[in-house]
């Protein structure tokens, strides 16, 4: 039962997202509060519970955002994966390497969303785009990955305690 809240916190950082954070702009570019979220727990618990979230969320963004369905659910796929197969050989608890993966992971995701909008013909500059945008974002959620993370150890530590299953309700 308490896994519950991770979705439940997947869902309400989509709703923040979606409402206030057009209020915290930098530059006119918004934290993604969904990939630092499923990043920090793909950090924390390895691949499989990342790929997991990454469905549950990119799902759910590209429902509620998106034309093209699955853009972002394989870009968060493919970002999650890596960090949780790269996060067997790293102190897991640091903030400073959350730090680290959440910097390249939302440079890998952006660079992944740009490649699918070259691909689905969109009049993208990469080079501006990858400037104002990507850049100013990684390091943007990387800073905010420092004031949240232990929060986030924290509730993941909570959740292992217990051994109830999402799927054993």
């Amino acid at each position: 039962m308490k896994i519950l809240y991770k979705y439940l916190l997947i869902i309400l950082a989509i709703i923040l997202e979606a409402t206030f954070s057009k209020f915290i702009t930098i530059f006119g570019v918004k934290p993604d509060i969904v990939l630092i979220l499923i990043i920090c727990f793909a950090l924390l618990n390895g691949s499989t519970e990342g790929i997991i979230l990454s469905l549950f969320g990119g799902l759910l963004q590209d429902i509620l955002y998106n034309n093209a369905i699955g853009v972002e659910t394989l870009a968060l796929l493919i970002v999650c994966y890596i960090a949780g197969v790269l996060s067997t050989n790293v102190f897991r608890d640091n903030t400073f390497v959350a730090f680290v993966f959440v910097l390249l992971g939302t440079l890998l995701y952006n660079l992944i969303i740009i490649f699918s909008m070259i691909l689905m013909k969109y009049d993208i500059n990469l080079i501006k785009g990858f400037l104002d945008i990507v850049l100013i974002q990684a390091i943007y959620n990387s800073i905010i990955t420092i004031f949240i993370f232990r929060y986030i150890v924290k509730l993941n530590n909570y959740i292992k305690d217990t051994k109830i299953f999402f799927f054993d309700i």
